[in-house]
């Protein structure tokens, strides 16, 4: 795992891969542990390519105190953020942010706290020193294709505001929007009730 991991950070020396592309393959590397372990399962089916490419959006840390996230994340990286009622949102440029979530932000997310939620998107109780979930956004992204697609292989999704949720086969809360939307703190869309 080390040389692959090398071989990307050289990349990205190089100019051959985006921050974006870095962030989201140490994203990969930590959500997966090692490459063996996947290379032991056995194939899924494959669904057909999307028409564009995937890009890592965001990834949401569940934290205990906002502020001093901030302020770690500012010291140390230089990064400023913007709050909105939902979610706090760290720039790490190229339309890739971290969003920081505590409990009380979780809370006003009323599709992982009605009665009605699905069981994987009910992350209200879950501790902070997490990463809560993370949003893939896709060029030409087909909602409804995609859709099919997880749910043929036995995944359930859950369509909000035209994010599609799931979860991975661990669990983890994986978000999916296309690369047209603008998040609450980009700009002056309406909010999606997402983070």
């Amino acid at each position: 795992m080390s040389r692959e991991l090398d071989e990307i950070f050289e990349g990205y020396d190089r100019g051959q891969v985006s921050r974006r592309d870095l962030l989201a393959a140490v994203v990969s590397f930590v959500a997966l542990g090692t490459g063996r372990a996947g290379a032991e399962s056995p194939p899924a089916p494959a669904l057909p390519p999307s028409p564009g490419r995937t890009h890592l959006n965001h990834v949401n840390l569940r934290v205990a105190d906002v502020q001093r996230s901030l302020q770690f994340y500012h010291r140390f990286f230089g990064l400023e953020m913007t709050s909105t009622p939902t979610y706090n949102a760290l720039d790490c440029g190229g339309g890739t942010f971290i969003s920081l979530q505590t409990k009380a932000d979780i809370d006003k997310e009323t599709f992982r706290t009605s009665a009605g939620a699905v069981e994987w998107a009910r992350t209200p109780a879950e501790a902070p020193g997490m990463i809560e979930h993370f949003c893939l956004e896709v060029d030409d992204f087909d909602l409804d294709a995609t859709r099919a697609g997880l749910q043929e292989a036995g995944h359930e999704t859950v369509e909000v505001y035209g994010n599609l949720l799931t979860a991975d086969p661990d669990g983890v809360l994986v978000q999916i929007v296309d690369s047209e939307l603008v998040f609450t703190h980009e700009g002056p869309e309406p909010p999606t009730d997402e983070g």
